[in-house]
Parts: structure tokens; sequence; C-alpha cells
């Protein structure tokens, strides 16, 4: 496990330096970056990576410390072309392209970015191109000279001063790290928070049962002394303290560590927080809290377990990887509300470190969508035709959302997905399906559309949608570009309550004249990925006389 961490390292400071290349002190500002991605979160490279792009983008590390002269400095190793083409793109620039090449396909790198920063499959394509053009490398040789560059590559800087400037040095470093180990092993006292519980038999009564009904499990429900630490842990968390009463949802030992897991009670106008506290043989503490999108009960990931929390009114466990062309359902048993281990290699790096779950609660069926890491989301997923749940293509949905960049699922709340359209594309693009993604949270929020095969490959970038989480099914419109071998194409289709579409803008004026579903799929400009796209929109008539209008990206 050690080896494979420090070559996950060598990754995420190789793909951080390069961002930051052209900066004071690359060197120091990447291992900064990298030291804060991998705090908590040893071994899981594809979570590592999506907390260093989240630093990259939003609070990258800058100059260097003050009065800080590090020990090394890097060996001076020179450019090859790529690093120098790396400097002719912003930084943003440079991460899309460094994401392309680490193995993500463009959905995936797009997914990878979220929400907060987006970006389109064209972006994507014009970094990694732009490259391949200052180059004259393929593929193949632009991601040799990667790999085989090695930032941490230094040498040691000559010396300021005399042995005892130097013994100085050392001894204060020696007297941090010794702080360090003192303060993560020294226990807090146990303080005055003592956490509820719910009654054993609360969700039986409740036609839909929330975490508000939750009880306890586990064998260390008994050792009050445990629960108050944690409780008093919760409560002392300067970033993620508890709002209202806390509530114990488990408390038993997890793989050698006792482990509790709390709630707290924010009201009825939020969502609560999920805490997990740890106790180790060197260490203890709070080390995940996760604020819930829906008060729903769902899957909670227990540290890097690989183990869950289910609720009692969640039956016939059973979970597969995304990744497959077809569901290899594997049941998963559930003792004392603790299902057994997960196959770690599930959580490679694809499919956004996702797996689907699918429960019986009564006579329906749930599935969701969770992660190894405790601190992101694990959104249900409905489909506006309940009958699609159980067809191939309701799984080539689910395989779009995870893997090709349907939806960004760390992110999200809970989903809902429609099929607006399937059928035939031109210039022999095949089969296609117009997929709408709409998620609950934030609430009203409009949702999105993406063009996917039967397969559920994301043929398209994501495309705008006239819904949200609540809207009607038959007054859900959609509209996407998407690139054939020759040209471009606007693709556009609605449910039954619509009962025209017309496209206007720089394309001109088309309406779609096919009975039935309604259908448009106009003609666009010639050219690859860089071509430049017409302004357009396209119009959604209702049958009650309204009408919206739609943006395709």
């Amino acid at each position: 496990m050690r080896r494979m961490e420090r070559e996950h390292y060598g990754r995420l400071l190789r793909l951080a330096y390069l961002v930051l290349d052209d900066g004071n002190d690359p060197l120091g500002q990447a291992r900064r970056a990298v030291a804060r991605a991998v705090r908590g979160r040893r071994g899981e490279y594809p979570t590592m990576r999506a907390r260093l792009v989240t630093i990259l983008l939003d609070d990258p590390p800058t100059g260097r410390l003050p009065g800080h002269r590090p020990l090394f400095e890097p060996a001076r190793t020179p450019r090859g072309p790529v690093r120098e083409a790396l400097l002719e793109l912003a930084p943003r620039e440079r991460l899309l392209y460094l994401l392309r090449r680490d193995g993500l396909t463009a959905p995936e790198v797009v997914a990878e970015l979220g929400d907060q920063h987006p970006v389109d499959f064209q972006d994507v394509d014009r970094a990694t191109a732009l490259v391949g053009e200052l180059t004259g490398l393929d593929e193949e040789a632009q991601r040799d000279e990667i790999e085989a560059f090695e930032p941490d590559l230094v040498r040691l800087r000559p010396p300021l001063a005399g042995p005892a400037v130097r013994h100085a040095a050392v001894a204060g470093v020696l007297a941090a790290a010794l702080l360090l180990v003192t303060g993560a092993v020294i226990a807090r006292p146990g303080g005055s928070v003592e956490p509820g519980r719910v009654d054993p038999g609360a969700w039986r009564v409740s036609g839909t049962p929330t975490i508000y009904e939750w009880p306890a499990h586990g064998g260390l429900l008994h050792d009050e002394g445990l629960l108050r630490r944690a409780a008093d842990a919760w409560q002392d968390d300067r970033r993620d303290p508890p709002v209202g009463r806390v509530v114990v949802l488990y408390a038993g030992t997890v793989d050698g560590a006792a482990l509790v897991v709390l709630r707290d009670s924010p009201g009825p106008r939020d969502t609560p927080s999920v805490a997990q506290y740890f106790e180790r043989r060197l260490s203890r503490g709070v080390e995940s809290v996760r604020k819930l999108e829906t008060d729903a009960g769902q899957l909670i990931m227990l540290g890097m377990t690989w183990r869950y929390l289910v609720p009692p009114w969640l039956r016939d466990v059973r979970a597969a990887v995304p990744s497959g062309r077809a569901p290899d359902w594997r049941p998963v048993a559930v003792r004392d509300g603790l299902s057994d281990r997960l196959p770690w290699h599930w959580f490679m790096p694809r499919c956004q470190n996702y797996v689907v779950f699918q429960m019986a609660f009564g006579s329906r069926t749930v599935t969701q969508f969770a992660s190894n890491d405790p601190r992101s989301s694990a959104p249900r997923v409905r489909f506006r035709d309940p009958a699609e749940e159980a067809r191939r293509s309701g799984w080539a949905a689910l395989h779009a959302v995870a893997c090709g960049g349907a939806a960004t699922l760390s992110e999200s709340g809970d989903l809902r997905l429609g099929r607006l359209w399937s059928g035939g594309l031109p210039d022999g693009g095949g089969r296609a399906t117009l997929l709408t993604v709409d998620a609950s949270s934030p609430w009203g929020a409009p949702g999105g559309s993406v063009l996917m095969s039967d397969s559920g490959r994301a043929m398209s970038g994501r495309g705008g949608t006239n819904s949200d989480y609540s809207s009607p099914a038959g007054t859900t419109a959609a509209a996407v570009w998407w690139r054939s071998p020759r040209r471009w194409y606007l693709v556009a289709a609605a449910g039954s309550g619509v009962t025209r579409l017309k496209a206007v803008g720089e394309l001109g004026s088309h309406e779609d004249t096919a009975d039935g579903t309604p259908l448009l799929v106009v003609p666009g400009p010639r050219g690859g990925a860089s071509a430049r796209l017409p302004v357009v929109q396209v119009v959604a008539y209702e049958s009650d006389g309204d009408r919206t209008v739609i943006n395709p990206s």
C-alpha cells in the first residue's frame, strides 16, 4: 500500500507542477497543493486527484512561504516540447490537457471539473489539439514525456550558515514533529454533550422514513464515554460543527477501530449533516462531515473501509459497477446495519469512483449511487418512466450519468432521469437516445441533457433543457449539439405535452414536421471540434399555449 501511495503522490505532484510551472517556486506550490489533497485520503488516487483539481482551480498556493528557504531545489532538467507547449496555455487549459493525458475521456474531464467550473467537450478538445499542434508529437509520445518528467528530482541547496544554525534548524523540525505526534495521541477529556437516540420502532410507523427515523445500531452503543467523546469532538469542530441535537446512528468496531456515526438536527428548513468519529491506536477525532442533499435515508460510506451503513427499511441490497455494458449485480450482506466490504478494485479511476446500489423498499426498487469517499454525495436515482429502471436503456442511462459525464455525482442531489427520444442519427451516426438529467439540489435549478448511445456512451456535451427536478415529463424539452464525421447538428426533442419545436438564430428558422414525438434535427457548420457553433435557441410550444426557450449548450 505504501508503494502505491508513493506512486499516487508522484502522479499528483507532476500534475500540480505542470499546471503551476510558470509561477514562483512551482515545486513548493505543487507540494503544498498535493499535501492538502492527500490529507486524510491516502490510498485513493481518483479521490485525491479530484481534491487536487478543486484546489488548483479554487485556491492554488501562491508564492513562497514568508521566510521560507527549502533545503532542496529542483534539479535543472531542460523542458521538453510538451512542457514548452504548456507554457503557451492558461493554467485551466493545462489542467484540461493533463487530465485528458491522465487517462480520462473528454466527458470524464468535464465531470471532474464539475458544475462550479463549467467546461464542455470542445474546451477539452481544443486544449488537447493545441498541444499536439505545438509539439508535433502523437498522443503516445506526449504521454511518454509527461510520465518521464520527475518534478521531485531535487538537489541539496548550499547551506547558509555554520553547524550551530543547522543544528538549531534540525532541532526546530524535530520539535514541530513531536508536537504534531503528541497532539494526535493526547485524548480530550470527556465533555457534557449527551447524544440522543431514535426509538428503534419509529421507522415502522412511517410510510416514508427518513434519516430522522433511522435507529442506532452497533456493538458499542453501551459505551457512553465513547459516545460523549464523539459528540464533544464534533461540537469542537471549527469547520463543520453540528446544528441542533446530535443523534447516534452507529457505534461499533470496524476494522479494528472504534467508530461512531452521528447526525445533527438543523430543523425543517435545512438538511442534516453526518459526522464520522474514529478512535484508533494513535489517533482519534472526527474524520469526515457530509451535508446531506435530502433527509431521505440513504447509504453512508464509512471512512475508507469499503463498508456502508444501511437503514433498516432497505432490504435485499445488491451492487454493480456502472462501467459494465450490462449490470452484474452482486448481493451485499448487511448485519446490524453494516454492510460487508465491497471489493476495493471496484473503485478504480473510472466512472467518478461510484458504484450503483439497488435495494427493496416494500414493493419498490430504490436505486442509488455511492462512492468510496464519505464526504461525497450519495444521490438516489428515479426515472420519469418507472418502467425504464428495469430496461436495458435504464442501465445505459446510469452508465451515461456515472461514466459519460452526464452529471457530476459528487455534488448533486437526488437525480431524475428521462428519455425524450430514441432513434437514428444522420451521417451514419447510429442509434442514440436524448436523455434528461435533473437534480433535486439546488432546488429549482435547470436540468441538463446529453445524447447517448445504446451502451450509455456520451455522444455530446451537456445540453440545455427547460426542466427541473419537479417538472412534468410531458412538457420537458431538450437540445444538444452533436458532431458527426462531417458536420455539427442541432438535435432537439420534447415530451408529449409539447406540440412543436422551432429553432431560431444564426441557422435560420426551422420547425419540426414529424408526427408523434416532437423532434428537430438541424444541420450546423462543417468542421471539427474547433468550429464556431452558431447562436441558436429552441422554442418549445406546449399544448396549453405556453412556450419556453432552450439553449443547446
